[in-house]
């Protein structure tokens, strides 16, 4: 497994010397292969100046631990200058445009690292503004994989805001602080406090793993999957225009296809075989048998609560290949497969045996 370091940086390149020390004091020892810094222009001009280099404080710190091989790759390919939305470097976060810029530019940058297949990510968020810290936090909870992680180093305080500290020494190396006191190195206090987060990255569709999106995007996707399964909304209904509608979103269906619909919908609604249930749950008890001996006769039931209609299929074949239509429409307009599964036809029970009915609760189903 390769470990790949992502950590925001401001003025103080210190925190990225801090947290690779602090990472190969875990059990057991973390080093990381790759060092990503995402900082500013300015912020880029002090990381090469202060880390990078045979003089840099990461050679310092890789010949002072004995790193040898494992000393991780950094340099300007790897520093990552944010950038406004028009596109030029960016020396600060001011506006909500930067904001929002720098979102989507972390986003694209943390979806890229954790799509790298047998790697875990680190990420730091002990430099730069809040706001970029909670950004790339934002951006972790998004994409996150199981291994991945996100920290924050904490510094003692006597060490914490001096220029010239970079990692606790192996020797005694004495820094001079303001009020005459002389302070050692080796006694630095250097914690790496892990952040708990929430990961997001199974509820978003896997155009979002593999593409770019904005933060905002990705955000509001994750909100509709997280609605979907906690308050999803109703489904309604519109035999007669052939189509439903559902949240804000309109699903255009083919005529044997709102058929189909609206008779496994009424078969749910209106005939019930658990009335005194107040909501579905887990009961699969109004799903019609469906195989090729059964399927005239379910296609009669089928028809009956909803006449004056399209036929539907005249085989069971033809009827699971609309099935298929009709839940590809759900995932196409709703955004997502799994979205689309709220509400669509599914299945149960083992092949020639199956029943078929409504995944979405009957308490959600309304019609017009």
């Amino acid at each position: 497994m390769r470990d790949i370091l992502v950590a925001l940086c401001g003025l103080t390149p210190q925190v990225v010397t801090e947290t690779i020390w602090a990472l190969g004091r875990r059990v057991p020892p973390i080093h990381p292969a790759e060092i990503w810094i995402l900082t500013t222009d300015r912020g880029r001009q002090v990381c090469e100046s202060l880390l990078l280099g045979p003089n840099g404080a990461l050679a310092a710190y890789a010949r002072e631990y004995g790193l040898g091989r494992r000393r991780p790759r950094c340099g300007q390919e790897t520093i990552v200058v944010l950038r406004r939305a028009s596109g030029a470097p960016l020396e600060d976060v001011r506006t909500e445009q930067d904001n929002r810029a720098i979102a989507d530019h972390m986003a694209d940058l943390v979806r890229r690292q954790t799509e790298r297949p047998e790697t875990r990510v680190h990420c730091s968020v002990a430099g730069g503004r809040k706001t970029m810290g909670i950004l790339l936090a934002n951006a972790l909870q998004l994409y996150g994989r199981p291994d991945d992680r996100l920290y924050h180093v904490l510094v003692s305080p006597d060490f914490e805001a001096h220029q010239d500290f970079f990692y606790p020494s192996l020797r005694p190396r004495i820094l001079r602080v303001g009020d005459g006191r002389r302070l050692d190195a080796r006694h630095a206090g250097v914690e790496l406090a892990e952040v708990p987060y929430v990961r997001l990255r199974n509820l978003l569709p896997p155009d979002t793993l593999t593409g770019r999106f904005t933060m905002t995007d990705l955000v509001a996707q994750a909100e509709r999957e997280l609605r979907a399964l906690t308050s999803p909304d109703p489904v309604i209904m519109e035999p007669t225009r052939n189509r439903l509608r559902i949240g804000s979103v309109t699903v255009g269906l083919l005529p044997s296809a709102m058929r189909m619909y609206t008779g496994l919908a009424r078969i749910k609604t209106k005939h019930c075989v658990e009335p005194r249930r107040p909501v579905c749950g887990e009961c699969m008890a109004c799903y019609q048998p469906i195989a090729s001996d059964t399927w005239d006769a379910a296609r009669t039931r089928l028809e009956a609560l909803f006449p004056r209609a399209q036929p539907l299929p005249p085989t069971v074949e033809a009827f699971r290949a609309l099935v298929s239509k009709i839940n590809r429409a759900l995932a196409r307009s709703l955004g997502s497969v799994r979205m689309g599964q709220r509400y669509g036809i599914t299945s149960t029970g083992v092949r020639n045996a199956m029943a078929y009915g409504l995944a979405v609760d009957k308490g959600l189903i309304r019609e017009q």
